[in-house]
């Protein structure tokens, strides 16, 4: 837990010292007193939006991000400030990076941060009717508690976030329980601090469009993080011993959750492309639905977990009561690995639900495959 808080602060100082290796001191560039500010990100009235940066030295300057497209070339103005416009973009929140003379930070005038590992980024959110669920609103709000339990499994103590309904501690109801994973550039923070999950359910929960349930953000890092290298497989194996004999008993002791694997959901992203399957085949019938925002498996890959576990995934029992929501983004490099598990699921009798977005891989594509999914979850 602690690695992400020391690449934060990492973060912060190779920003510094980006930005002063882009400026000039005032003794080598004076400015005048009156230079105006730089305005950055600028979302226009169609949903376009500028970036800028004043970089009066650099010799080329480009911004990137998950709104799509190639990077784009930033053009110099007159007075040192770099700027590039980008299409109309759908209503959403984004993340993006300057890349000056092959030097990467995030945007110096804007204070909005993406958490997370290195490259640290910034964010921007372009309003509009769609995004409206991802932000905070006057409903009745449910409540994110961070949490340590004892991992016997790892041998440590662990932190998860815990979400819990508006109105969990004034009532005596029940809930089915989501086990909702980040992905590789995060940690249990994730789906909270960027996929703004608790205020979409929020939202979701006032409109009557979502059901009341908790929600469990463990981390994926049994080793590490980082996970050390070559070690990803038993990484994956370990997580998920701790995600069924920690993680869940701990989770269905304290607090109020609606028995079987009916009322259990576990997926979202995963630390690499192969890590979900990796947790869902060793898991098979404890929980009654599984979805992947972003992922599947490869033939590859999908052979050796059927060998590993002989008869899981065919066996009539888990045919019968598991559904399968497979989302992912049409320009997103997973969606051939995902179009191969539903096909292989389907073959065999499961119920599976596909969703695609417009998106690339980014958390655009990610939050809208949750919304979809959670909207028809547990019913």
């Amino acid at each position: 837990m602690e690695y992400y808080a020391s690449m934060r602060i990492f973060a912060l100082i190779a920003l510094l010292s980006a930005v002063s290796a882009v400026a000039q001191s005032p003794a080598q560039n004076p400015r005048p007193a009156t230079l105006p500010a730089v305005v950055s990100p600028e979302v226009l009235s169609d949903h376009s939006v500028v970036f800028r940066l004043r970089a009066p030295k650099a010799s080329e300057v480009t911004v990137s991000g998950d709104y799509g497209g190639q990077p784009g070339k930033m053009v110099k103005g007159e007075d040192g400030v770099w700027s590039f416009k980008t299409d109309p973009l759908p209503s959403d929140v984004y993340s993006y990076i300057f890349t000056v003379d092959g030097v990467r930070f995030p945007d110096p005038v804007n204070g909005w941060i993406k958490p997370g590992n290195p490259p640290v980024q910034s964010m921007f959110s372009v309003p509009g009717p769609e995004s409206e669920v991802y932000e905070r609103k006057p409903v009745p709000h449910g409540e994110v508690r961070v949490v340590y339990y004892a991992s016997k499994t790892l041998g440590r103590e662990r932190r998860m976030h815990i979400y819990l309904p508006p109105g969990y501690d004034s009532s005596k109801a029940h809930y089915p329980v989501t086990y909702l994973f980040h992905g590789g550039g995060e940690e249990d923070f994730g789906w909270e601090d960027i996929g703004r999950v608790n205020f979409a359910l929020d939202n979701l929960i006032a409109q009557g469009k979502a059901k009341p349930m908790i929600v469990v953000m463990p981390s994926l890092y049994a080793l590490g993080p980082p996970v050390p290298q070559g070690r990803s497989q038993d990484n994956d194996e370990l997580f998920a011993r701790d995600l069924a004999e920690d993680v869940l008993p701990y989770v269905e002791s304290h607090y109020r959750t609606l028995p079987g694997a009916a009322n259990r959901a576990m997926g979202g992203l995963g630390v690499g492309r192969g890590m979900l399957p990796d947790v869902v085949w060793p898991t098979l019938g404890k929980f009654g639905t599984v979805f992947f925002v972003s992922g599947g498996t490869d033939p590859d890959r999908f052979d050796a977990l059927m060998k590993q576990y002989p008869g899981r995934f065919d066996d009539p029992a888990n045919v019968k009561v598991i559904r399968f929501f497979l989302g992912d983004g049409r320009n997103d490099a997973s969606m051939s690995a995902s179009k191969k598990l539903g096909e292989e699921a389907a073959k065999r009798g499961y119920r599976v639900t596909t969703f695609a977005t417009d998106g690339v891989h980014g958390w655009p594509s990610f939050r809208r495959c949750f919304v979809e999914w959670v909207q028809g979850a547990f019913r």
